[in-house]
Formats: structure tokens, sequence, C-alpha cells
């Protein structure tokens, strides 16, 4: 070898163990703030490819009531970024994060949420005892409070990314253990 490829191999080499993602391999963690939390909460969702939440908070009018042609707000907080908060998209919110929401058997403040993009899961928007809402699916066989989506990606399009399982966790409304499932969605 000559001196040239030598000195270029010792530099890969330096600016690997150098390089904090790189140098740790698997042992580099990577932190996943938190939303914070306020009255209209209901959950969120993360992705493994970056630390950006989308956050779906009950939408309520000035009155108190909740809007009912549009009850959940859908926005970004970018961690990645700045941590600021920012609208979905048109795509983000007709192909992918965005819900559709009806009524609930004709009852005007109860709904039934479905994700554009997975409509094989229903939340239920659902007010609790002291008039706040929550978001409810089934976690596991029962209904549970949802508080988090975790989506695994492994790859995949922009248009089709490739999903190695979503994790659903949420609250018991009874005993308040926490509970979650694991699963891979089906297309």
């Amino acid at each position: 070898m000559n001196l040239p490829v030598i000195l270029n191999i010792l530099t890969l080499r330096l600016l690997f163990l150098m390089h904090p993602d790189i140098s740790k391999g698997s042992e580099a963690e990577v932190v996943y703030p938190t939303p914070p939390v306020n009255e209209h909460s209901l959950f969120y969702i993360q992705r493994s490819n970056n630390t950006n939440a989308i956050v779906y908070e009950a939408n309520i009018l000035n009155n108190g009531k909740i809007n009912e042609i549009e009850p959940i707000k859908v926005f970004w907080i970018r961690y990645s970024e700045d941590s600021t908060t920012a609208d979905l998209n048109y795509i983000q919110r007709k192909y992918a994060y965005g819900v559709n929401a009806n009524t609930y058997a004709d009852q005007k403040n109860k709904f039934v949420v479905q994700f554009v993009s997975y409509s094989k899961k229903s939340i239920y928007l659902l007010p609790k005892t002291n008039g706040k809402y929550a978001a409810y699916t089934n976690i596991n066989g029962k209904l549970a409070e949802l508080k988090k989506i975790w989506v695994e990606l492994i790859g995949g399009t922009f248009w089709f990314p490739t999903i190695d399982y979503i994790e659903m966790v949420g609250k018991d409304p009874v005993s308040q253990q926490v509970v979650s499932e694991r699963f891979k969605p089906r297309r």
C-alpha cells in the first residue's frame, strides 16, 4: 500500500472513533422527549426515525364544547429541530397522521376516530366524568385510555414505509395500570 492510501484509511478510522453517534454503535441511545400534557391532551405518536412527535388533542371551542366538525387537533412538535410546533401539511393530514371522526351512535359529544392511514383500529373519543375528553381503544382485548403510539420503522419509501411494529400504550381506566400491545399492521 502506498502512503496516501494508508493516510486515508487512518483518517477514516479516526473520524469513525471521534463521531459520537458512530463510535458508540448500538450503545448510543436516542432520547425521545415526552410531549407536555395539558387539559386537552389525548395521545401522541413517535417514530423510530426521529424524535419528533405528532400530538393529538381534543379540539375544544371557546365556549368549552368540543368542535363537532373537527374534534381532534393534530400537530407536530419538532424536537429534532427547535421543539416548536407546526401543523401537519396536506400530505401528512390526508395520507399519514390525520384522522377521520364520526359521531358515535348519533351522540353529539362522542366520536369514533380512525387514522387516515390505518382504519383497522378504532379510537373512541369520549368525555370523562370530569368533562375532559380521553381517547380509548382496544389494547390487548380490553378498552384502555390511549396515551402513546410508537412506530418502529425499518426502511421503505416515503409513500410506503416499512413498519416493523406498532406499540400502543395506555392505561386501564379502572385499575390505572399501564397496558401495552405490539402488533404488525396489515395493509
